[in-house]
This record gives structure tokens, C-alpha cells and sequence, in this order.
């Protein structure tokens, strides 16, 4: 009785360990939703990510084939993945952020050999419920109506439900009726006002502002 079932179970292991370290599907907290992504449809700039990442990446993939849960995504395949939701005019300006909270979303910036952001820094504000819904729809107003905007603004609603204004921070505050907001007080701080360009970032029922900031490391 035991025999046999010491068989079928090393047959099933076997089947598991033989499963392609690159999993056709992977998984990522994007937007602030947790996603399953069909990863070979979203190869293209994956192509360009770092052989180190792939390698450090694996055990945790064939650790993650074993249980049946899909392994985390690598920065290229998140890249392509979310560049699906961006204007085609506009993705060559966007790079990859991501934050504890509400995972990996694209901002307007120039980014690294793995699409990550190369110089930001994206602060959470602690906007309450109906704040983040008037900015959601703000951003996505002006997003229609680009012909009334500012030059010095650009705003996108991305498909996969990012909202993003970006300009100088006086420009912003202006455009989304700030005044007396927590985003406000954010805006208005020196380093804001200084930084050539800053941008709103609605997404996953948060909202931050994103800068220029520290410089990340290409090995990041």
C-alpha cells in the first residue's frame, strides 16, 4: 500500500520539478490589485532585464511551481504588462515605481535597463476617501480634455486604473482645487516647488506625489 503511493508521489514531484523555470504566468501587486500576468505575452522588454535578476529570481520560481502559486514578476514582464495601459505617444517618457503599499505603477520619468525609475521619489499622501476620489476624477477630466490644459501639464488615465497629472507643483495645485488638502500642504513644500517636474499619482485608492529624488542604482 505504501509502495505505490511513495510512487505516484515522486512521479508528481517529478512532473513539478520539471515545469520551466520560466513560468508562462507570474504574479505582482500592480496598482494596488494583486494580478496574475501571462508573462511570454509580455516579453519584449524583458528581453533587457539583467541576467542577475533571472538568476536570483529562480529558486524562488521553482520554490513557487512547487506549491502551485505563480512566481513574482521580474521588472521587464511588469514593464511591458503596464505600457498596455499607457498611450503609445507617451510610454517612451514612463518608468516603473513601486511602493509597499500599493505595488508597482508607472509614472513619467527616465528609466533604467530594467524599466525601474532611474531618479524619484513618490511620497504617499494621507488624502481621505473623498479627496482620492476628486482627484481620481479630476485627473481623469483633464485626460479628456487635453486640448483646455495648461502646456505646462499632461495628465493620463491609464486602462489599468491609474490616474496621473503631472507639471510644476503650483500648476497641479491649481488644476486640482488643492486648497485646505492634505495634497496641498504637500505640494507646497520647498522641495516640491523646486523640482522641475511633479506628478499626482492616483492608484489603488491611495494618492502620491512623485519627484525627482535619489538617484537609484542600476543594480536595483
Amino acid at each position: 500500500m505504501l509502495r505505490p503511493a511513495l510512487i505516484t508521489l515522486a512521479l508528481t514531484l517529478t512532473t513539478l520539478l520539471a515545469t520551466p523555470a520560466s513560468a508562462e504566468r507570474c504574479r505582482a501587486l500592480v496598482n494596488g490589485a494583486e494580478v496574475v500576468i501571462e508573462a511570454e505575452n509580455f516579453a519584449n522588454f524583458a528581453d533587457e532585464v539583467g541576467t542577475r535578476e533571472r538568476l536570483m529570481n529562480w529558486p524562488a520560481r521553482k520554490w513557487s511551481n512547487l506549491w502551485g502559486a505563480p512566481p513574482a514578476c521580474n521588472s521587464g514582464v511588469l514593464f511591458d504588462y503596464l505600457a498596455t495601459t499607457v498611450p503609445l505617444d507617451q510610454i517612451n517618457g514612463y518608468c516603473l515605481t513601486a511602493t509597499d503599499e500599493d505595488g508597482h505603477f508607472l509614472i513619467p520619468g527616465e528609466r533604467n535597463y530594467r524599466g525601474n525609475c532611474k531618479k524619484t521619489f513618490c511620497e504617499r499622501v494621507n488624502t481621505t476617501k473623498e479627496e482620492t476620489v476628486s482627484i481620481s476624477k479630476s485627473i481623469a477630466r483633464s485626460a479628456v480634455d487635453t486640448i483646455s490644459q495648461p502646456d505646462n501639464l499632461r495628465a493620463v488615465a491609464h486602462k489599468s486604473g491609474a490616474f496621473i497629472l503631472t507639471g510644476g507643483a503650483s500648476a497641479l495645485s491649481a488644476n486640482l482645487a488643492t486648497t485646505g488638502t492634505t495634497l496641498a500642504t504637500a505640494l507646497s513644500t520647498p522641495a516640491a516647488l523646486a523640482a522641475t517636474g511633479v506628478s499626482v499619482v492616483a492608484v489603488g485608492g491611495a494618492v502620491y506625489m512623485c519627484s525627482g529624488g535619489e538617484e537609484v542604482s542600476s543594480d536595483d
